[in-house]
């Protein structure tokens, strides 16, 4: 399938589209969405941002503690 995307700005509640050669004749879905701060992209956000002075300190040294003990177990050290 391929598709053709573009971002408008109308000036008037008209729009004239110009169809490729090659979907002449068939079925084509055309969308129309508002842009706007609910639309646009959210910047990436790191899990240990998320998380962030959610765990106290010695909860945060416990869990670290426990995860490299799991780990030892894993690989057999």
């Amino acid at each position: 399938m391929i598709m053709t995307s573009t971002i408008i700005t109308p000036s008037e509640s008209m729009v004239s589209v110009p169809i490729p050669p090659s979907y002449i004749g068939r079925q084509v879905e055309v969308t129309f969405a508002l842009i706007n701060e609910t639309n646009k992209p959210r910047p990436e956000i790191r899990l240990s941002d998320m998380v962030r002075g959610v765990f106290s300190k010695e909860d945060a040294e416990s869990f670290i503690e426990h995860t490299k003990t799991m780990r030892n177990e894993w690989t057999g050290i």
